[in-house]
């Protein structure tokens, strides 16, 4: 299957800049609703969520990414809520792949497992159709080329306007989609976990547009009090299993990087997300679950304004030397780059 003569997406249409009236228009930010759904990052209020997902709308945002495996479909119910009104107006984006077995999280993504998961999503999100469908991870079990035909086959039949994949390693980028194939691929970035390799070979001929989800670790890299070395989680919160939280080198990193950004007047959050934007990221996937959080994370975009055209190059200039350093050595921790390790990288 050649990913490029089915149109996963490409760059002379790019989908997420819709007509906006709010003249904020931000396409690289999309918001994510993992932790809205009330499941696996301690208490979430539904009423806060709907609001936080109503007032990003307010501020120009129209990229809304979900799961049918967030908090088992709840996260895709509530944005329907949300947005219920506001469909034509969006870009809803979910994903499949992953289920729900008791208590575990199971690999199923043969095509016809990836079609009862796209009704399902379909169903729950109350709309017949999505903007973009994603592979959550590869199925060690499936050849991926039956997974991603099967995304190719929901594109034709008008199910889904875009797909593409997530959590591919380099050589699966460089394997499976061709150079100009723009394949929207969502992975972990962010200054604490940096996956180079899996960037650098999806840059490489536009084979892949890079989407950074966790780009604050989880809230690490936030600016509430609630980040490394307060261990207040509740024992089913998924925050206890990243190794991030409880790391001696990452907790003396982030204090030094608290004390060089201090003159910055930007906050952690801000500084986070320009951060990844500039290292060659399309886009950014933030979690924002009050509006408290919703207004640090749009914060940046004031920066960019501020910066000008040329911001990611004022941007390091703006910073200093020594800052940039900073984040771009991150604490030094090893990344595992293998889609095949644990689901979710510890993360679900």
């Amino acid at each position: 299957m050649n990913p490029s003569s089915t149109d996963p997406i490409l760059k002379k249409h790019w989908p997420y800049r819709p007509v906006m009236d709010s003249g904020m228009e931000s396409p690289w930010l999309w918001l994510g609703t993992w932790s809205m759904g009330g499941e696996g990052f301690g208490k979430s209020d539904a009423h806060e969520a709907e609001a936080v997902l109503n007032r990003a709308f307010e501020q120009g945002v129209r990229h809304f990414d979900t799961a049918g495996l967030y908090a088992h479909g709840r996260s895709e119910e509530l944005l329907a809520r949300a947005l219920a009104k506001k469909r034509p107006n969006v870009f809803l984006s979910s994903k499949g792949g992953l289920v729900w077995h008791g208590n575990q999280v199971k690999h199923r993504a043969t095509r016809e497992d990836l079609s009862v998961q796209l009704q399902a999503s379909l169903k729950r999100l109350r709309t017949d159709y999505l903007d973009l469908y994603q592979l959550h991870w590869p199925d060690p079990a499936v050849p991926i080329e039956e997974s991603l035909d099967a995304l190719a086959d929901f594109q034709k039949r008008g199910l889904v306007r875009h797909w593409g994949v997530g959590n591919f390693d380099s050589s699966r980028v460089a394997r499976f989609f061709p150079e100009g194939a723009f394949v929207p691929h969502q992975f972990h970035f962010n200054p604490i976990h940096q996956n180079r390799e899996v960037l650098a070979a999806g840059k490489t001929g536009q084979r892949c547009c890079g989407c950074a989800y966790s780009p604050l670790e989880q809230g690490l890299l936030g600016d509430s009090p609630g980040g490394f070395g307060v261990r207040k989680f509740g024992s089913r919160d998924l925050r206890n299993r990243n190794r991030y939280f409880s790391s001696q080198q990452v907790g003396r990193w982030l204090l030094e990087l608290d004390g060089l950004a201090r003159e910055t007047a930007m906050s952690r959050v801000t500084l986070t997300l320009l951060w990844i934007l500039a290292s060659g990221l399309e886009a950014v996937i933030p979690g924002p679950r009050t509006l408290v959080q919703l207004e640090k994370t749009l914060e940046h975009r004031a920066w960019i304004s501020r910066l000008g055209p040329e911001w990611p190059v004022k941007l390091r200039q703006y910073v200093g030397p020594e800052l940039w350093e900073h984040l771009e050595k991150g604490p030094g921790i090893v990344q595992r780059e293998s889609a095949d390790e644990k689901i979710g990288d510890d993360r679900l």
